[in-house]
Formats: structure tokens, C-alpha cells, sequence
């Protein structure tokens, strides 16, 4: 069986779960618990319907693309013409930091690009613009759903990933939005982008003003890291995310090749990070990594696009073989197994949809 196989099986099986405003299930955010809108699977399943029509040419997929799309950009999606509704939990922002705007924008980049619909392009990269960015801080900073404007999103990973389709956007090297990414990368190599001392990545940016100072804090935060009885826990957080963040990366440098973070020896330890036991171990049982972060599949991509840069010890297809073991369903041909939020783990799938195909022995 090939990975191009296991994209078409699960297509067809979430056909079936399409409803008739064009939406799919939603679900809960993994181990966070937030009830979700239908929105971000919906985006997920709409970049492998597209993913499927590419491979089979199948009209059935088009047509689904088409109606997710279509749901995607509906008031239902977006009540107040500013920021996508992706989170329910009233204790929390509604549209998901800056990661569930991500995750919609890419969706509807890549439909506008595979539908040849300039509409759906033009709405994503106006919502994009929608987030002020902070030149001197490097970062951007959340749009409520009312088009309010919210704090910075400190989180490392979600500011990663909203540069990586924000690259989706860009028309030429001089569009704002690549003046923006490149800035971003910078004050990742300077600052943002922190690391262990074994390479995995810090979840959380410690400061927007980078300095001698700052540092020389970081340093006690990192002891007291150490001597915490959290340590452990958000160390376990951060293994399970470290793949994402390497597939954001990946993204990033397709259209960003020349920039000087890819050769940092900061950025080399991430990629080393990636060969260590510390990692391959640690992936084992954690609530974030290949049952929510299908990080099998993110580390196959970040091996795929950095493979010219580091000699890494597992090839991609072992990597695959890994997340499609463990969580694909070979009965309901869904990647939802040993996971309670079985509709966002299979929709997540479309994560594949950029490897190239390889042969998959699932046993």
C-alpha cells in the first residue's frame, strides 16, 4: 500500500461525513477539551478532497472542495466579517489564537490556487492582513472574531505557523506580507526561536525585546525549569510539538530558501533534535504527539525538506510508517485510532497531503 492510498481511502470514507451546508465534524482540540466550531476540519479536509481529486480525478472530490469551501466562507464561519469563529469555550478567544486562523487561511490559499478562484485566495490574505504586526517585536497579535484587537500570541508554535501560510500569500519579495515573514525569521534566529540545550524547541516566546539582559533571565528561568516538578510535563509538551514546528519550517523554507536561519547552528540543533532518543521516545504515549500532532507524518516532512542539510538517522518512510501504525483504522479507513478526538486526528491526515508517495507495509 502506498501513502496516495491511504489519502484516497480516507477521502472516500469522509464523504460520508460531509454535511449538506458542505461542513465536516467537528471536534474538540485533542487533549485541550475546547469544543470546536466545524471550521478547522472542515479546512483540513478541503486541502485533501483537493489532495484527491489531484491523484484520481474524480469529480466527487472537486465537488466536496467546492462545498467546504464554500462553507468556509460563509457568515456561519465568519459572523462579523473580521476573524474566522473556530472555538467555543467562552473562557478562551474565540478564534483560536493566532494558529485557527492559520489553519483556515491555508485552506483557503491552497483552494484558491487548485480551484483557480481568485476569491478564496483574496479572502485569506486579507484576514491575514487583518493581524496588526509589530515590526519591532517581530510579531503579530490576535484578531478577535468581532475584529477587535487582541494581545500578541506568545505562543511560539502559532506565531511559526502563521508566518508559514502566511508565505502562501505573498506575490513577490517585496509584498508586505514577505516583508513581514522576513522579519519574523529574523527575530527567530535572534530571539524568538528558543531552544534546550538537546534542541527541542521552547513552546512559549519569552520576551518581545530581545537583550544581554533578557538573557542572562532566561538562563534562571531555564534552572528553575530544571529543579520544577513542571518540568517534566512541559518538556513532554514541547517533544510533542517539536515536529510541528519543523513542518511549519519546511513550509517556510520553500518559499523563504535563502534565509540565514536554515544554516544557524540554533536551527541545526532542531534538526538534530529530530535523531535523538530524547524524541523518538519521547513521542511514545504523549498526549500530543502522533495522536494529536501526527508528528509521524510532520517529521517525515521536515526530513523531506531538510534532508540536503542534515544526515538525519530514520528516512521519512519509517517515520509514516510509525503515525499510520499506530493511529490509522484499516476497518473505517480513517487515521482515527487510540485517540478520543477521533474527527480532528483523521482530519489531520491532510498533513500527508504534501510528502511525496512512498510505499506504506502496515501491519
Amino acid at each position: 500500500m502506498f501513502l496516495s492510498d491511504i489519502i484516497m481511502q480516507s477521502s472516500r470514507a469522509a464523504l460520508q461525513l460531509q454535511l449538506k451546508d458542505g461542513s465536516f465534524p467537528p471536534g474538540f482540540n485533542g487533549p485541550y477539551h475546547d469544543p470546536e466550531t466545524s471550521a478547522r476540519n472542515t479546512a483540513h479536509w478541503l486541502i485533501t478532497m483537493l489532495k484527491a481529486y489531484e491523484i484520481s480525478s474524480e469529480t466527487r472530490f472537486e465537488d466536496s472542495a467546492w462545498r467546504a469551501v464554500e462553507y468556509l466562507i460563509s457568515p456561519s464561519v465568519r459572523p462579523m466579517n473580521a476573524s474566522f469563529y473556530c472555538r467555543k469555550n467562552p473562557e478562551k478567544d474565540l478564534c483560536n489564537g493566532l494558529m485557527g486562523q492559520a489553519w483556515i487561511i491555508e485552506a483557503l490559499a491552497i483552494a484558491g490556487m487548485k480551484l483557480e478562484d481568485p476569491q478564496f485566495f483574496e479572502l485569506a490574505r486579507n484576514v491575514f492582513m487583518m493581524h496588526p504586526f509589530d515590526h519591532q517585536a517581530g510579531l503579530w497579535r490576535r484578531v478577535n472574531v468581532d475584529g477587535s484587537y487582541n494581545s500578541f500570541d506568545m505562543t511560539f508554535n502559532h506565531q511559526l505557523w502563521f508566518a508559514a501560510v502566511g508565505a502562501l500569500l505573498s506575490n513577490s519579495p517585496k509584498d508586505p506580507i514577505s516583508l513581514m515573514i522576513i522579519k519574523f525569521l529574523d527575530c527567530a534566529l535572534e530571539s524568538h526561536l528558543s531552544i534546550d540545550r538537546s534542541g527541542r524547541i521552547i513552546h512559549m516566546i519569552k520576551s518581545t525585546r530581545p537583550s544581554a539582559k533578557r538573557n542572562r533571565i532566561i538562563e534562571s528561568i531555564s534552572f528553575l525549569r530544571s529543579s520544577s516538578s513542571s518540568h517534566k510535563q512541559m518538556a513532554d509538551k514541547e517533544i510533542g510539538y517539536h515536529a510541528f514546528n519543523m513542518y511549519a519550517f519546511a513550509m517556510l523554507k520553500q518559499y523563504m530558501p535563502e534565509h540565514p536561519l536554515w544554516q544557524s547552528n540554533k536551527f541545526l540543533l532542531t534538526l538534530e533534535f529530530i535523531n535523538k532518543a530524547e524524541f523518538i521516545n519521547g513521542l511514545e504515549n504523549n498526549l500530543f504527539g502522533y495522536f494529536y500532532n501526527v508528528s509521524g507524518i510532520e517529521a517525515a516532512y521536515a526530513i523531506q525538506s531538510f534532508r540536503s542539510f542534515y544526515s538525519f538517522s530514520r528516512p521519512e518512510e519509517w517515520w509514516v510508517l510509525q503515525q499510520i501504525q499506530r493511529c490509522y483504522d484499516t476497518d473505517e479507513k480513517m487515521m482515527n485510532r487510540s485517540t478520543e478526538d477521533k474527527a480532528t486526528l483523521s482530519a489531520r491526515l491532510y498533513e500527508a497531503t504534501r510528502l511525496e508517495d512512498m510505499e506504506v507495509n502496515i501491519t
